[in-house]
């Protein structure tokens, strides 16, 4: 439902809906570029903050969608370039996670402020829960240069199906 409906929003309301076969799957990827990006940054999403000023004048421009989805990874990719330089991303993740609420896409993605989707919250906390115990074991192992043991830790959350991004601020994990 989440890669349809930002498939859908990806052309302007009044505009022919252009469909190809990669369409769903360019949108798919999108949505995890998305995802990704405020699963890493969690720790700075907060309700307060206003969106970018692109962001709202491309909603004031007839609910111009496609040119806030525009801005909304224009924040993803500038947030990404600064985890990327060892840089603080807080602005560019607070700057997404309120676009992202806005277009009602925070609420479909498989995170929250405290890990937690708002379709199963419980489950999520639960398995969020325990990954940290495991990548915190992870982060433990690998300032003891205890490689085997990180890698150990590494591979079986990968066999369970869950990817590990190591990071300048820790590790993230994603399903």
């Amino acid at each position: 439902p989440l890669v349809v409906r930002y498939y859908l929003g990806q052309a302007h309301y009044r505009s022919v809906l252009d469909y190809h076969p990669t369409s769903l799957e360019e949108a798919r990827v999108a949505v995890e570029r998305v995802e990704a990006f405020l699963s890493a940054t969690r720790d700075y999403h907060r309700e307060d903050v206003a969106v970018p000023e692109a962001f709202a004048e491309a909603m004031d421009d007839d609910l111009n969608i496609p040119k806030a989805l525009a801005a909304l990874h224009a924040g993803v990719r500038a947030g990404n370039a600064a985890l990327a330089a060892g840089e603080s991303a807080q602005g560019a993740a607070e700057q997404v996670y309120a676009m992202a609420k806005v277009l009602g896409l925070a609420e479909l993605m498989s995170f929250s402020q405290a890990g937690a989707t708002a379709t199963e919250p419980g489950e999520h906390a639960a398995l969020d829960s325990l990954i940290q115990i495991m990548l915190t074991q992870r982060a433990e192992a690998r300032e003891a240069k205890d490689w085997a043991r990180a890698d150990q830790i590494r591979d079986a959350l990968a066999a369970a199906g869950i990817t590990v991004k190591d990071g300048a601020t820790g590790s993230t994990w994603s399903l």
